[in-house]
C-alpha cells in the first residue's frame, strides 16, 4: 500500500507541474529508443503507450540492447506482425511497478499473457527475465519507464528441456545426466545450472572412464554443477559461496570483467529458463570426495 501510495503522490506531482509526457512521447523524445520506437509504430502499439487512461509499466530496451539481437531475429519481427506485437507486450504490465515493488521471485503479467519474474539479490541488484534494469522508475504522465540493457525473451523451455535440444554444445552432459536419472529433477525444480559444454568433457576424455566408474562420485560431479534458486550474473559478487545439490559449495571470483567458478570461467551468462537460468562454463568442476 505504502508503495502505491508514493506512486501515486509522484504522479499527482508529475502532472501538477505541467509534465505531459506519457509513455511513448517519453520514449521518442529521449532518444536512446529509435529502434524500440520504431517497432512499436509498426506494432500499433504506441497508440496504447500513448493514449491508455490505464498506468502501464514498460521495461524499455535502449537501442544497445537491440543491437545485440542478431539480424535475423530483427528480420523476424520486422516480417511477422503476430511475433513482434507478442514480443513487444512482454516488455509492458498493467499498473504502476517501482523498484522497491521488484523483490527476488516477485512475478508480474505482462500484457502478451505471460509473467515476467523479477530477481533482486544482496548486492541491490535486480532483473527481470535476468535482464538487467540499467535504470528505473521514470515516472510520466500514465505510467512508468526502466531502462533495460537486453530485449526480453519469455522463457517457454526448462533447463532440462533446453540441453536436450541444444545437443551441438551439451550432449555429453545431457546424455551423463539422463544416464544418472537426473534429467526430470532439472524439469521442475527451480535451479542455476554451471553447464560444461562438449569440449569441456572432452579436456578430461581420459580420465572419465574412471570417474564414470565410480557411479556414487560420478553424480556428485553432476550435481556439483546444480545450485538452488535463481543466481544471474548480476548476483554473482567475488568470494560468494554458493550451496550445491552436492552438499559441497562453490566458490565465484570475479577478476575483471570475467566470472569464474572455482577455476571454471563463466563463457556465456544467463541464459533464462523456465525454471532457473544456466551459465555455460568451460571446464567441468571437480568436488572434493
Amino acid at each position: 500500500m505504502l508503495f502505491f501510495l508514493v506512486t501515486i503522490l509522484s504522479l499527482q506531482a508529475f502532472v501538477a507541474h505541467g509534465q505531459v509526457e506519457n509513455v511513448f512521447s517519453y520514449l521518442q523524445h529521449n532518444g536512446n529508443f529509435t529502434t524500440l520506437v520504431k517497432l512499436l509504430k509498426e506494432s500499433g502499439l504506441a497508440g496504447t503507450l500513448a493514449t491508455s487512461a490505464t498506468p502501464l509499466t514498460i521495461f524499455a530496451p535502449t537501442d544497445a540492447a537491440f543491437a545485440k539481437l542478431p539480424q535475423s531475429v530483427l528480420d523476424q519481427l520486422s516480417t511477422d506482425p503476430q511475433a513482434l506485437a507478442d514480443t513487444l507486450k512482454f516488455h509492458v504490465t498493467n499498473g504502476i511497478i517501482i523498484s522497491p515493488m521488484i523483490q527476488d521471485g516477485t512475478e508480474f503479467t505482462s500484457l502478451s499473457g505471460k509473467n515476467l519474474t523479477a530477481h533482486r539479490y544482496a548486492n541491490q541488484k535486480y532483473v527481470i527475465q535476468g535482464v538487467n534494469i540499467e535504470s528505473g522508475d521514470k515516472i510520466v504522465l500514465n505510467g512508468v519507464i526502466h531502462t533495460i540493457d537486453s530485449v526480453l525473451m519469455p522463457s517457454d523451455v526448462s533447463i532440462s528441456e533446453y540441453l536436450g535440444t541444444h545437443e551441438t554444445n551439451f550432449a555429453d552432459l545431457y546424455a551423463a545426466l539422463v544416464l544418472e536419472g537426473f534429467e526430470n529433477a532439472l524439469e521442475f525444480g527451480t535451479y542455476t545450472l554451471f553447464a560444461p559444454r562438449d569440449d569441456a568433457f572432452a579436456q578430461i576424455l581420459a580420465n572419465l572412464p574412471t570417474i564414470a566408474a565410480d557411479d556414487t562420485y560420478f553424480k556428485k560431479v553432476l550435481m556439483y554443477h546444480v545450485v538452488p534458486g535463481v543466481w544471474f550474473s548480476a548476483g554473482l559478487t567475488d568470494g560468494m559461496s554458493l550451496p550445491t545439490l552436492a552438499g559441497t559449495n562453490l566458490t565465484i571470483s570475479v577478476q575483471g570483467s570475467g566470472v569464474y567458478v572455482k577455476t571454471a570461467q563463466v563463457i556465456e551468462a544467463d541464459v533464462p529458463l523456465s525454471n532457473g537460468c544456466l551459465h555455460v562454463i568451460d571446464d567441468v568442476l571437480s568436488p572434493p570426495k
